[in-house]
């Protein structure tokens, strides 16, 4: 791909994630303005996990992981044909396996409730056994869009996939505006199905137009699909963390109404602000690596890594300072509406996890160099220490907060954010200790200068916040004044300290 077209693309796919995370946050704002953080809403954020974290946990990751280096591998060293060959194969299998999953899911409902949600109260209980045997196909069409994705991005086309989340929130959203007060919380279980396969069906004609068709094919014996399986499972542990971390969030918050629900609203903003930059970096750099890779190009492989993680970091670090400074207005503006009346259990949340921010999103680039590579046993040992950290430090918070919903949560996000920096700085340090040259002195100033931009902007931010607060008597209007004001300022602050600093990738593109 050209420097231009991989230009435009990026741009397109940082304007169709963001605009898919603008509306993801939509769908939640209306999700808190619907049920608040009663019943209901417990009952359908366990409810819609229990699926989604089984998914993940079995097969997740592994999908995009272990099936791009492979079908990549095949299209440099054999031809499409092949490619295909080994593509019908492995979306046949992750069908296969989907669906006896959602069998099973669906069977065992209610003993994955009472796993998830051990302490919930019965009535929460009750509801989230008939979600979740309601959703739990949807993991169907999950499996089948992460595939279609991976041949999508595989021959260059970015575009189609960075839509297709965008497409699914407004689908939820339209629910919402349309049917939400007559159909409720059941109504929106069914539309989660509709969303994911939306996000099947928008894929198919460019894989068309790429001269793709599926045809189911049943052969496993395949040395392609042995390899992908043998790279299956150190890829697979390696992506618990984040599934782990809600179930032992979901487990230890269930026992106090609200609590949970509050949790999952700060963890999806969290989420979608991290990913929005993250995202749009590794889909697009991840394929670019496999090839390098696949072709033996250390050089080529070396420079795509440090100028993702420079990028990432150059735009995650104000952002999480920003956050962790505007915690309040920020979920006061998005979810203080209709059944929820106060979001300052979320804001705490939310400032405890964006303190993990820049690890969650190093986290993404490093690891997706280790699969890139075909040395997923790395990342694996590595997610296995963060996750042991994790429980540890939840356990202890437990043991000494209990009754406080504000504490509770936020000491349970606070220990998500530490197993994130844990599985980062892990992954780094192995990183760099295997590409000894890969990080140049000028890489280092950079990374350096950027920190201490976000550092002084966060500062100043803090004091500007501190300042003009007291003149807004909160309500929507006087907290979006107060974010606008502190954000505006704080992109100056960030941009003139990034200038001053002569951070090379700032003066070359001011050159330019």
């Amino acid at each position: 791909m050209k420097k231009k077209g991989m230009l435009f693309t990026a741009g397109f796919m940082a304007f169709a994630t963001f605009t898919a995370k603008a509306l993801g946050q939509v769908r939640d704002s209306l999700m808190a303005a619907y049920f608040g953080t009663g019943i209901e809403a417990d009952a359908f954020m366990i409810a819609s996990k229990i699926p989604t974290t089984l998914f993940d946990v079995v097969i997740g990751g592994v999908i995009s992981a272990s099936f791009i280096p492979i079908f990549n591998e095949i299209l440099s060293k054999q031809n499409k044909e092949a490619a295909s060959e080994f593509a019908n194969k492995f979306i046949t299998m992750i069908a296969f396996v989907t669906v006896m999953i959602s069998i099973l899911g669906i069977i065992f409902a209610r003993q994955l409730v009472h796993l998830m949600g051990p302490n919930a109260s019965l009535q929460t209980q009750e509801l989230a056994i008939r979600l979740t045997s309601i959703m739990f196909p949807m993991i169907i069409f999950t499996g089948i869009a992460f595939a279609f994705v991976g041949i999508l991005q595989s021959y260059g086309e970015y575009n189609i996939p960075s839509i297709i989340s965008l497409i699914s929130n407004v689908a939820i959203i339209l629910y919402y505006i349309l049917l939400g007060r007559r159909f409720g919380v059941t109504g929106l279980a069914v539309t989660m199905i509709i969303a994911w396969s939306l996000q099947v069906i928008v894929q198919i004609p460019t894989l068309v137009k790429l001269n793709f068709r599926y045809r189911p094919d049943f052969k496993f014996r395949d040395e392609h699909i042995k390899s992908a399986l043998l790279l299956a499972l150190p890829m697979l542990v390696s992506t618990w963390v984040q599934p782990l971390y809600t179930f032992v969030n979901a487990r230890f918050a269930s026992g106090m109404e609200g609590a949970y629900s509050s949790l999952e609203y700060a963890n999806r903003l969290y989420l979608i602000v991290t990913g929005i930059f993250s995202f749009v970096v590794t889909n697009l750099v991840f394929p670019k690596l496999a090839q390098a890779n696949a072709s033996d190009d250390e050089a080529a492989a070396s420079e795509l890594v440090m100028m993702s993680l420079k990028a990432i970091i150059m735009v995650i670090a104000p952002l999480m300072a920003g956050i962790i400074i505007l915690s309040r207005p920020i979920t006061a503006i998005i979810y203080e509406h209709g059944a929820l009346q106060s979001s300052g259990v979320v804001a705490r949340a939310l400032a405890c996890y964006a303190t993990g921010m820049i690890f969650l999103a190093i986290n993404e680039v490093v690891s997706k160099t280790f699969f890139s590579m075909k040395q997923s046993v790395i990342p694996m040992v590595t997610a296995i220490l963060s996750m042991v950290f994790n429980v540890v430090i939840v356990t202890s918070i437990y043991a000494f907060i209990k009754g406080d919903a504000m504490s509770l949560t936020g000491g349970l996000a606070l220990a998500a954010a530490g197993g994130s920096a844990v599985n980062a700085i892990l992954n780094s340090a192995l990183l760099l200790r295997k590409k000894r040259g890969m990080v140049k002195k000028q890489d280092i100033m950079t990374i350096i200068k950027s920190l201490a931009a976000a550092a002084v902007m966060g500062a100043a931010v803090y004091f500007i916040y501190g300042a003009i607060f007291p003149f807004f008597d909160g309500g929507t209007v006087g907290n979006i004044i107060v974010c606008a004001i502190c954000g505006l300022s704080g992109v100056a602050i960030y941009g003139a300290m990034l200038v001053a600093l002569r951070v090379k990738e700032i003066t070359d593109l001011i050159r330019r």
